[in-house]
């Protein structure tokens, strides 16, 4: 089976950054910047400042000085701090023209390069996340056969091979053997580490807990024999 067409953007937030990308590119197009007249700020596209006043190719949005503010954390503010988070929300808009497409090509170029590499890797492991000693760790591996094209996160067994599984009757590891590799291979590479780094960290806790338990049960046989002595 031949792979499934991609998308410029990760799967799990395909459909997202798609609507994101067609509402950039519906915006008026070209550099936007901030006018400041002192008492009051606008957004606007091609500025360009005359020394007199300024240009622009079309005005995108005029905030007023006294903006309704029902935050009660700005309550003490005075004119001067109000007009100063003016300025800033105006900021945010006009730079958000740039780099909203700029962070779509990051993450596209993300994205193109897990392909790149989901095309010369079989699998990619993902340390536990623990803390009190011990290692484990996940493998992320690709599906067999016709499943080539999409990934598991598993334990790495050699055999009794489990999977991790997210579904109606909660999350956890299931046997490969019971289920057969279509209910284990279902997902893209990116979300199958994203997945990956969710269960590392979820099993890194676990696996912190019994070292600790552990730890607690020679502490008190240490006490009993100081006791017995």
């Amino acid at each position: 089976m031949s792979p499934e067409p991609t998308t410029p953007f990760p799967a799990p937030h395909a459909a997202y950054l798609a609507e994101v990308d067609a509402r950039q590119a519906a915006a008026t197009d070209g550099d936007w910047g901030v006018y400041d007249q002192g008492t009051l700020v606008e957004v606007v596209a091609g500025l360009q400042e005359t020394g007199t006043g300024y240009r622009c190719t079309r005005q995108i949005a005029r905030l007023d000085e006294e903006p309704i503010d029902n935050i009660a954390a700005h309550a003490d503010w005075d004119a001067e701090r109000d007009y100063q988070q003016l300025l800033n929300d105006a900021t945010f808009m006009a730079h958000a023209r740039t780099d909203i497409p700029r962070l779509l090509a990051i993450i596209t170029e993300r994205q193109q390069r897990l392909e790149e590499l989901a095309e010369k890797a079989g699998e990619f492991r993902v340390p536990l996340t623990n803390t009190l000693g011990g290692y484990g760790e996940l493998i992320v591996e690709r599906g067999p056969g016709p499943f080539d094209h999409l990934w598991a996160v598993t334990d790495g067994a050699q055999r009794e091979k489990r999977f991790w599984h997210v579904g109606a009757a909660g999350a956890g590891w299931y046997y490969l053997s019971d289920t057969g590799p279509s209910f284990a291979y279902k997902h893209d590479l990116t979300a199958a580490l994203a997945l990956a780094e969710e269960v590392a960290a979820l099993e890194g806790a676990r696996l912190d807990k019994e070292i600790a338990a552990v730890h607690a049960s020679q502490a008190g046989d240490h006490r009993a024999e100081d006791g017995v002595r």
